[in-house]
């Protein structure tokens, strides 16, 4: 192909030169200059070419007077390039102070002056130099490109720093403008949601997951946050029924928005009429933490709920927070013996310090002081990560930390699997 490009460009010079021979002809033409007594005459064709030669020339020499000039532009840029290298790596390695040192440094490359100062601005923070990190922000701002995003890290400091107030009151502005990019946006809802207005902030979650700035595992989880959130602001039981029924069907299947419903139900005094709603969650997707809030709520027909949560055993025998919710249950029925089985079977399965106190609790019901404080501390050491200390079943003879036999489990069709760890 090289020796292609080279063929043509030889044919193109003979036909360029074949083409002047023509138009000269005989005639190469005639140029007189004067000026006094200075008398240039010569042909056209020699004058052309005198022309291109002294431009050629001149060319040269400004090449040549500007090269010093530019290898000395162009050890800047390699400078400043190596110097962004090491400060990223020096930001990644952990060493906050070398990295802001070095991307300072490379942010007076022009091509470099944004991400520079961005990356400078984290090391600022990561080191915790608050007032270098507010001269940053302000010379990324100054640049005018990176006004917005200036503002919104400035803003992600504040939230940060427990001024959610700040934060709002920088980011809003740009939100009105409808200048606001993802992760303001993120940050306008976090702030919003703890300074207790998260329903404000509703909205901005639809505006957020079109933007698709996040994986949606992660948008899942942002968004159950909210709406969590949300739910746990409302003031009384209207707004809270009003808040529950404007959520979608997908959003009331996520594991903490049930479970913040359930809670903010059970301290409004809400009971058998929400219960619903939270069976509807636990159908959808079975979580130990929903059930346990379910459990809580407040009921008058507990024999039906125990006879329901007894159901759900068939299908999930092992599960902590099930065994749990049944034992409180029970012990609020004042069913003793099957209460404590229950709890016994919780702390098999791993329900850890919430079934000890179950049981201190369900003991000091019986008023058996003494089971009930060796049960209640055993719940606070094992939440320190301690060993419980052996307490005895009262309708039993062995310690109710003893490891139960594990139920059969069945899968789909029928066939014992052995049961997950």
């Amino acid at each position: 192909m090289r020796a292609y490009r080279i063929l043509l460009g030889l044919l193109g010079s003979a036909f360029a030169a074949a083409l002047a021979a023509w138009a000269i002809g005989a005639d190469p033409g005639y140029v007189f200059i004067q000026r006094g007594r200075f008398v240039v005459e010569t042909s056209l064709v020699f004058a052309v070419l005198a022309t291109v030669a002294l431009l050629a020339l001149a060319w040269l020499a400004v090449w040549l007077l500007r090269w010093p000039l530019r290898v000395m532009v162009a050890r800047a840029r390699r400078r400043g390039r190596r110097q962004f290298a090491r400060g990223m790596l020096a930001l990644a390695e952990g060493r906050p102070k070398r990295a802001g040192n070095l991307l300072e440094d490379a942010a007076r490359l022009r091509s470099l002056n944004i991400p520079a100062l961005v990356a400078a601005v984290a090391a600022a923070r990561q080191h915790g130099d608050a007032a270098r990190h507010g001269v940053l922000l302000q010379r990324l701002a100054d640049t005018g490109e990176g006004e917005v995003a200036a503002s919104v890290l400035r803003a992600e400091a504040e939230l940060e720093d427990g001024r959610a107030g700040a934060a709002i009151e920088i980011l809003t502005p740009l939100d009105h403008g409808q200048r606001l990019p993802p992760a303001g946006v993120r940050t306008l809802v976090s702030s919003l949601a703890a300074r207790g207005r998260a329903r404000e902030s509703l909205p901005m979650l639809a505006r957020l997951r079109k933007a698709q700035a996040y994986a949606p595992a992660t948008m899942d989880a942002f968004e159950a946050e909210v709406l969590g959130q949300a739910l746990a602001q409302c003031s009384d039981a209207v707004s809270l029924r009003a808040l529950w029924a404007e959520f979608s069907r997908h959003q009331r299947k996520a594991a903490p928005v049930a479970v913040a419903f359930a809670r903010r139900a059970t301290a409004l005094g809400l009971g058998d009429d929400v219960a619903d709603e939270v069976e509807s969650a636990l159908k959808a997707q079975w979580s130990d933490r929903v059930v346990e809030a379910w459990a809580r709520l407040p009921t008058a027909q507990r024999a039906q709920r125990i006879g329901r949560a007894e159901a759900w055993l068939r299908d999930h025998p092992a599960s902590p927070g099930l065994l749990l919710a049944i034992g409180r249950l029970c012990r609020e029925g004042e069913l003793w013996t099957k209460s404590e089985e229950y709890l016994r079977r919780a702390l098999s399965n791993g329900a850890g310090p919430a079934a000890w106190e179950e049981l201190g609790l369900l003991y000091a019901a019986q008023d058996d002081a003494a089971r009930a404080q060796r049960a209640l501390a055993n719940a606070l050491a094992v939440a320190r990560g301690e060993e419980a200390t052996a307490v005895n079943a009262r309708h039993g003879r062995d310690d109710v930390a003893t490891p139960l036999p594990a139920p059969e489990v069945r899968n789909e069709h029928g066939v014992p699997v052995l049961p997950r760890a």
